[in-house]
Order: C-alpha cells, then structure tokens, then sequence
C-alpha cells in the first residue's frame, strides 16, 4: 500500500473516531450529562484540535458548567475562562462563522459578573461585536439577537459613572432601550419560536419594564417548553421560583 493511501486511511480513522465521540457526548449531553459529554469532547479535542463541530461543543459545554456552578461554588470562573479559549481559537480557525463569533460573545460576556467596572465594559464592547458579527454573517442567527438583547437591557441599568466610563471606552455615549431589547427579542423568536432562552430573557426585560403580566406569560412558555441540556433544565427551575414570586406579588 502506497504512503499516500496510508495517510489517507489513517485520518478517515481518526474522522470517524471524533464522529463516534462528538455522537456520545451528544447523547449524554441531551440525557442532561453534561460533565460526562465534556469528557468525550476533550477525547475528540486530542484528537482533532482545529474540527470546529468539537470546539463548539467544548466552548458550550464549559459556559453550561459555568453557569451551572454560578452562585454555588467558586468554579464557574474557571469553566468560563475555559469556554473563552475554545471560542477565541474558533473565531480565529474560523472568521466567517456565525457561530463562532456567537459563542466569542456568549463566552466573554459570561465573565462579565467576575471583572472591575472598566474590564465589565470593555468586554461589553467585544461582545457587542461579536454578536453583531454574527448577524452580519447569518441574519437568521437566533442566540446571536438574545445576546444583543441582553446587552440592551444591562446598558439600561447603567450609572452615571458606568455610563461614563462606557464613554471612554466605546467613544460613544450608550443608553440601553429597554423597547429595543423587547424588539430584538422577538427578533429571536422569529427565527427560533421554540427558544426558552429567548423567553427567559424577554421575562426579564418584561420586569424590568414593570410589565409583570408579560413576564408571567413569558416564564410560562419557558417552563412548558421541552428541555434538551442540564442548562435548560436548570433554566427551567429558576424560571418556576421566578414564576412563583411573580403571582405572589400581585
């Protein structure tokens, strides 16, 4: 046998190994697994570093985790940094995808909550990029219009001082809409009528707007809405005890 049918049979192999691995850590993933996905991820990763499908599973599953351990220990932190790095090498192997740019804006805005007043908005700016470069390449991009929706929401609640650093760093002055953030919302829905991540979202616009019957009805959809990751399924009870405040308050 020739070396080039060697090589040639030799990456269809490893092809097909990261396939099988990718498919099983789908499967645990959907079974709400997500620690256990992970591991075969990092299994497909050694095998094909630069495979964008595994970088956005890597990416997804650290920012899950992250969020999964947030406000429960001191971890989330690190999971977050971890996803940063796979989204960061995924926009850089590959520039022209939405998604890519996506996962850049999710993953850095996630450490947001941990940085000083200055490093918040700094990142701020490279997720208002990213999101819209997302958008730019993919108008339908569902996720790609929550994460400027929320950006919306947060600019809203601003301080003067925040405000003001914002204007240093973006050279602009920024006022968050709370409208817009409504608007773009629905944008997402348009595209993905199914996403309990954009519902999630437009409760928490609805509450900011003092629309409390809208958010009930928001919170509503996302708890009867199928959940496909431990994610969700988290979303889904933080949305009840949400749920549960409102009607108690009214």
């Amino acid at each position: 046998m020739c070396i080039i049918s060697i090589v040639f049979l030799s990456v269809a192999a490893h092809g097909e190994d990261v396939g099988r691995l990718l498919q099983a850590g789908d499967q645990c993933y959907v079974r709400l697994e997500t620690e256990e996905a992970l591991h075969y991820y990092e299994e497909a990763y050694v095998i094909a570093p630069q495979k964008s499908e595994t970088l956005i599973r890597l990416a997804r599953a650290y920012s899950d985790l992250g969020w999964l351990h947030l406000r429960k220990d001191t971890s989330a932190e690190s999971y977050y940094v971890r996803s940063v790095a796979f989204a960061d090498t995924l926009v850089q192997l590959y520039p022209e995808m939405p998604a890519a740019h996506f996962w850049c804006a999710l993953t850095k805005g996630s450490l947001i909550p941990f940085r000083s007043t200055s490093e918040k908005i700094h990142i701020g700016k490279e997720v208002r990029f990213h999101a819209g470069k997302a958008i730019e390449l993919d108008s339908t991009f569902s996720y790609a219009y929550i994460i400027l929706a929320i950006f919306e929401r947060e600019l809203a609640k601003l301080s003067w001082f925040e405000r003001a650093i914002a204007h240093i760093v973006f050279g602009e002055d920024l006022y968050g809409s709370l409208p817009r953030s409504e608007e773009l919302l629905y944008k997402a829905l348009k595209y993905d009528i199914g996403s309990s991540y954009a519902y999630f979202e437009l409760s928490r616009t609805y509450e900011a707007m003092d629309r409390k019957e809208e958010a009930i009805a928001s919170l509503k959809k996302v708890i009867e809405l199928p959940v496909s990751s431990q994610r969700e399924e988290r979303q889904r009870e933080i949305s009840a005890k949400f749920l549960a405040r409102l009607q108690s308050a009214q």
